[in-house]
C-alpha cells in the first residue's frame, strides 16, 4: 500500500496468519437440500448433546444442597419431592408468527405484520424431553430470560395441579475454550463491518468511498495510513447489497408474479467494484446477510461468486457462510449477521441486545429459538449452533450500537462479545486488536 506523499515511502500491509477452521465451518455448509424433514430431529440432538454438560453443572450445583435432590431423567417422572431436571424449554406466545392460524385466518395473502416483540402477559413456558411436556410455574419464571429452544435444569417440585414449580435454573455454562498463546504484538487489527447497503440511498455513496479509501491506505494523514495499514483482515458481516427505492409512479403499478423490468443491477455492481478496490489491499470475507440474495434460512450460506464478476479475481476475497467461524493469529472468531440475536431480543423485555448475545455463550447455543420463530435447515443428525468450544471473539452484525463487554468462565474462558453496528445507519467500523482483543470504533461521517 503506498502513501499519499513520495518522500514518506511506502507502507506495508500487517499480515496474520489465517485458518478457515475447516472442521467448523464443513458443518455449515448445506451439501444435499432436502425441505421434506421434520424439525423434531433438530430438538432431540440439541438436547441430546446439550444434557451432559448442563446436567454435570446441576449436579456440581444442587447434589450438595442438605435435602440432596436428586436428578429425574424425564420430565413426565417428577414428584411433590424436590428434584430438578434437564429439557428444552418452549415458550408458547399470543404473538409469535403462527403459519397456519395465518393461512386460516387471513382472507388475504399480504403478510401479516411483525410485532416488535413477541412477548406478553398470557404466555406459557413449558419443559420438555423425549417424555413429554409439563407446564412450569413459580415467581422464578417472571425474573428470568425465557427462550424457546435453550436447553436447561430446573430445580423444583411438581404441584398439585400438575405443574412444575420452578425455585432455580441452571445452564450448560460457557464452553470449553483453547488458549490464547501470548502475544506481544499489539499492532495488528481485524476490521470489522456490517450493514453497508451499497446501492439503497445515494446519500451514503460518499461514506462508502471514504470508507474504500481508509480500509486502503488512501485517505488522511501519514499516521492514519500507518493505522490502516495495520489492518489485517476485513469482515464484512451481512447486509451488504442494498435495494433502491421505488419511485412514485412505479408503486401505483402493480403486476402479479416477477416483473424483470423492475430489477436494479445498480447496487450489486456497485458493490462489485468497491470489493475489488477492497481486495487489491487487504482480504476481505463476505458473510451474507438478512437483505442479500441468498437463502434466507439459516445458515446462510456464501453469495455466490459469480455476483461478483471483478472481486471474484481476487484470491483475497473470501465468500463465507453466517454463522461464521474463522482464526486469525491464534485468535478464533464466530460471528453472525445479527438475526439470532434480533429474533432473541423479541423474547425478553430488555432492549439490550448485548445481554443476548453474551446468553448466547452462556447457553451454549448462538440460536436457540431457530426453527420455533427463526427460519432455520431442518438437520437431521447434527446442530451446527451448538458451542462445543468458545470463541476468543462473538461478534454480532447490523446493530443499532458500538458495544463491548467480556465473558468469562470458571476454567479461565474469556469471550469478547462485540455488537457491530450497520454501517449505511452509523458510518461505524469496529478494529479489534488481535494481541489484547480490545476494540475500538471508528467513524466516517459525511
Amino acid at each position: 500500500m503506498s502513501s499519499s506523499s513520495v518522500d514518506i515511502g511506502t507502507l506495508e500491509r500487517a499480515e496474520a496468519t489465517f485458518d478457515d477452521l475447516p472442521d467448523l465451518a464443513d458443518n455449515l455448509i448445506i451439501k444435499s437440500r432436502s425441505f421434506h424433514r421434520q424439525y423434531a430431529s433438530l430438538y432431540f440432538v440439541r438436547l441430546l448433546k446439550l444434557r451432559p454438560a448442563v446436567l454435570a453443572q446441576a449436579k456440581l450445583r444442587w447434589e450438595s444442597l442438605p435435602d440432596k435432590p436428586k436428578y429425574v431423567p424425564k420430565v413426565l417422572d417428577t414428584g411433590i419431592k424436590r428434584c430438578y431436571v434437564v429439557g428444552t424449554i418452549y415458550v408458547e406466545m399470543q404473538l409469535k408468527p403462527n403459519v397456519l392460524k395465518d393461512l386460516t385466518e387471513e382472507t388475504s395473502i399480504s403478510a401479516p405484520t411483525m410485532p416488535r416483540k413477541y412477548k406478553g402477559s398470557e404466555d406459557k413456558i413449558s419443559i420438555e424431553d423425549e417424555s413429554g411436556r409439563i407446564e412450569l410455574v413459580g415467581a422464578i419464571l417472571e425474573k428470568e430470560f425465557w427462550v424457546t429452544g435453550t436447553v436447561v435444569a430446573l430445580l423444583g417440585k411438581e404441584t398439585a395441579a400438575g405443574s412444575f414449580e420452578v425455585q432455580e435454573v441452571c445452564y450448560p455454562g460457557v464452553a470449553p475454550q483453547p488458549p490464547i498463546p501470548q502475544n506481544n504484538d499489539n499492532s495488528k487489527y481485524v476490521a470489522l463491518i456490517s450493514g453497508l447497503n451499497v446501492g439503497a440511498d445515494p446519500a451514503t455513496d460518499l461514506k462508502l468511498q471514504l470508507l474504500t479509501e481508509y480500509l486502503t491506505g488512501e485517505l488522511g494523514t501519514m499516521d492514519i495510513q500507518k493505522s490502516s495499514s495495520r489492518i489485517t483482515r476485513v469482515v464484512i458481516a451481512g447486509n451488504s447489497i442494498g435495494t433502491r427505492q421505488l419511485i412514485e409512479e412505479d408503486q401505483k403499478t402493480k403486476k402479479y408474479g416477477y416483473d424483470s423490468t423492475r430489477y436494479d443491477a445498480a447496487p450489486l455492481n456497485q458493490f462489485d467494484e468497491l470489493l475489488e478496490e477492497l481486495c487489491a489491499s487487504v482480504p476481505v470475507d463476505i458473510m451474507a446477510g438478512e437483505k442479500d440474495p441468498v437463502n434466507c434460512q439459516l445458515p446462510q450460506q456464501p453469495l455466490h461468486p459469480s455476483l461478483f464478476t471483478k472481486a471474484k479475481e481476487n484470491a483475497t476475497m473470501r465468500s463465507v457462510t453466517n454463522p461464521y467461524w474463522c482464526k486469525m493469529d491464534d485468535v478464533t472468531f464466530l460471528g453472525t449477521s445479527g438475526q439470532n440475536v434480533d429474533d432473541i431480543f423479541k423474547y425478553a423485555d430488555s432492549d439490550d441486545p448485548i445481554v443476548m448475545a453474551e446468553r448466547c455463550l452462556f447457553w451454549r447455543h448462538i440460536a436457540p429459538s431457530a426453527p420455533d420463530t427463526l427460519w432455520c435447515y431442518p438437520f437431521q443428525d447434527n446442530d451446527p449452533f451448538i458451542l462445543d468450544n468458545s470463541p476468543h471473539v462473538y461478534f454480532i452484525g447490523n446493530q443499532r450500537q458500538f458495544e463491548q463487554s467480556t465473558i468469562e468462565g470458571p476454567e479461565g474462558q474469556k469471550v469478547r462479545v462485540v455488537l457491530v453496528p450497520a454501517f449505511s445507519e452509523t458510518g461505524s467500523i469496529v478494529l479489534v486488536n488481535l494481541g489484547t482483543l480490545e476494540c475500538s470504533e471508528i467513524c466516517i461521517d459525511v
